[in-house]
């Protein structure tokens, strides 16, 4: 399982202490860790200065972990927004002594925020929640790089399926067919990785071209850039989303796009070609500072 931290403020280490047992890798401005019970944390580290490592947790989480802090703050409704137009449903508010969150119960009650199981700090349930059952493969290319001796090596997210050793996939978006020469999962050597895992793949096939022009590793063979969708904007957002260059994160992929009335249609150009995977993306306008809402809202692919 893969869990969103978000929080408003930049988590004490002290209370970072109860919720991870151990940090991992920094990619893309985003912190990876252990839980205490095995599971992968992601939080962002530039929060708020920038909102795109947010999109980047929330398009690759299956479950979130919300922090509450002293007060609510306008940083805290906009983290609640972005998890109310992301796919993630279920999630833990963890809460401190210090924690207001009576005001938590006030403000978010309508929202999938308002809807979180509490837990305290020192005692964080262990968490079964089933990864997201998919019928595709896919692996995200966070970090790439060629080892002597080994070839091509990817480091990502396994968001599909399992994936095994010697399995072909396709290169996304060139649909460039390799195969998967070795996995590792924390350093150690498996046949297979299953989804929720942080791995990395020595690849077949692949060049530093390749490594470079490519974002994913998937089973699905198409990809296109303009997709037609049902926008759904947040009463929040006070631009106008049609003049925008907007920001979204696919399974990891940070992309920018437009969106445009076309008849009857609601249609989306996207900087990069994407396989059309159906499901809840949050939209972002980074364009505006911090203390404006960014959150323009989501799209969903039809």
């Amino acid at each position: 399982m893969i869990i969103a931290l978000l929080s408003a403020k930049p988590v004490e280490e002290e209370d970072l202490k109860s919720i991870i047992s151990k940090k991992l890798d920094l990619i893309n401005n985003v912190q990876i860790a252990l839980d205490k019970s095995g599971n992968l944390v992601l939080y962002s580290i530039d929060f708020p200065k920038s909102i795109l490592s947010t999109l980047y947790i929330l398009s690759v989480a299956d479950y979130a972990y919300f922090f509450a802090g002293r007060e609510i703050t306008a940083l805290d409704a906009e983290l609640a927004l972005c998890i109310e137009n992301s796919s993630i449903e279920r999630g833990l508010i963890l809460k401190a002594d210090y924690s207001d969150v009576g005001s938590f119960d006030k403000f978010f009650e309508k929202y999938k925020l308002g809807k979180f199981k509490k837990s305290d700090l020192n005692s964080i349930p262990v968490e079964n929640a089933r990864q997201k059952e998919r019928d595709f493969k896919y692996v995200s290319i966070d970090k790439h790089f060629i080892v002597k001796g080994i070839g091509s090596v990817i480091i990502g997210f396994v968001m599909g399926q399992s994936v095994k050793k010697g399995e072909k996939l396709l290169l996304l978006p060139s649909l460039k067919q390799c195969s998967i020469k070795s996995i590792q999962i924390m350093d150690v050597d498996n046949d297979s990785a299953d989804a929720g895992s942080h791995v990395g793949l020595a690849l077949n096939n692949v060049s530093e071209s390749d490594l470079s022009n490519n974002y994913a590793l998937s089973s699905i063979g198409s990809v296109n850039d303009v997709l037609d969708v049902k926008l759904t904007l947040s009463p929040f957002y006070k631009e106008d989303a049609f003049s925008k260059q907007l920001s979204c994160s696919f399974f990891g992929e940070p992309l920018s796009l437009s969106v445009l009335k076309e008849g009857d249609k609601i249609r989306v150009h996207f900087n990069k070609k994407i396989p059309e995977i159906k499901g809840a993306y949050l939209l972002a306008d980074s364009s505006l500072s911090v203390g404006r809402n960014r959150v323009v809202g989501k799209i969903e692919i039809i």
